[in-house]
């Protein structure tokens, strides 16, 4: 089935009255995005913020005559910046045309669905995110497979809490770690994790679990050699207390989605030792070790 869309340009007061005169007219989806590059990187407890001026893109079946509503739209004062014809396509997955391999460290390489690496001595990671955060493309998780890869010791324990696709505990495993337990309090998470784990055969090694439901040193091992936390800043802050418990003597803290204006933040709510602060793009990547 064919689609068209109307993009519209509105500040964020304009954003509701349009909203809805877009679903009125029978949009099947409308999309809000940054129009002016202003980024929000973390929203405060509760908030659901918008950007100051944005773009609407409204979605319509192919039936639906969008010159016609662009007219009426810019006789209510909107401006249409554009609108589109697009052919059927498998919308899920079309994203997945911009992901190519990527190499992290020495060893570790991420790779679509689809897609080989010839390299002697290659770790392969086969990826396929669905719905779940995590590919290797953003500079947080970039950073936390680079530390895989450098420092991982084999047969380590590894607990990756908030594991979105699983990419760390899954890189983790294939480079030598004994046990994954991969946390989230997304299922959807969950289930991308799992379907990575079959994909790369490391299911039996492989174990998932609902923030709510993760309970520590009874149904799992009360700590790990390694943990790693892929967030942000205020949760890292919040689940200090929590993350350094989960650290086993001797053991490492690998925390990362830490903008570098954040970082003496989220450090001074640990009190494990810093062994070394990478910056990449903006983020930071922290590195501790527990005391024996």
């Amino acid at each position: 089935m064919s689609w068209k869309t109307v993009a519209i340009a509105a500040s964020n007061e304009e954003v509701d009255a349009l909203e809805s005169s877009l679903w009125e007219t029978g949009a099947v989806s409308v999309t809000l995005i940054d129009g002016e590059d202003q980024p929000i990187f973390e929203p405060g407890p509760g908030e659901t913020p918008l950007w100051p001026q944005l773009t609407v893109t409204a979605l319509y079946e192919d039936d639906v005559d969008t010159v016609a509503l662009s007219e009426t739209l810019r006789s209510q004062g909107y401006q249409v910046l554009f609108t589109d014809e697009l052919g059927d396509r498998v919308w899920e997955r079309e994203w997945m045309s911009q992901f190519k391999p990527m190499k992290f460290g020495q060893r570790l390489w991420v790779c679509p669905t689809g897609f080989e690496v010839d390299e002697v001595d290659a770790v392969i990671l086969n990826l396929d995110p669905g719905l779940a955060f995590g590919t290797g493309t953003h500079a947080t998780t970039s950073l936390c497979l680079s530390w895989l890869d450098e420092q991982l010791e084999p047969g380590a324990h590894v607990l990756d809490y908030g594991c979105g696709s699983g990419i760390l505990g899954i890189a983790a495993k294939l480079l030598g770690a004994r046990k994954i337990i991969a946390v989230d309090n997304d299922p959807q998470a969950l289930v991308a994790t799992c379907d990575n784990g079959r994909r790369n055969g490391v299911q039996d090694d492989l174990v998932t679990c609902l923030a709510e439901d993760f309970a520590p040193g009874d149904t799992h091992p009360a700590q790990y050699q390694v943990v790693m936390a892929n967030i942000l800043a205020q949760p890292l802050i919040n689940l200090s207390h929590l993350l350094s418990d989960y650290v086993a003597p001797e053991g490492h803290l690998v925390l990362s989605g830490i903008m570098s204006t954040q970082s003496d933040w989220v450090k001074k709510a640990y009190r494990l030792e810093l062994i070394r602060e990478v910056e990449l793009d903006g983020w930071i990547c922290l590195h501790f070790k527990k005391a024996a």
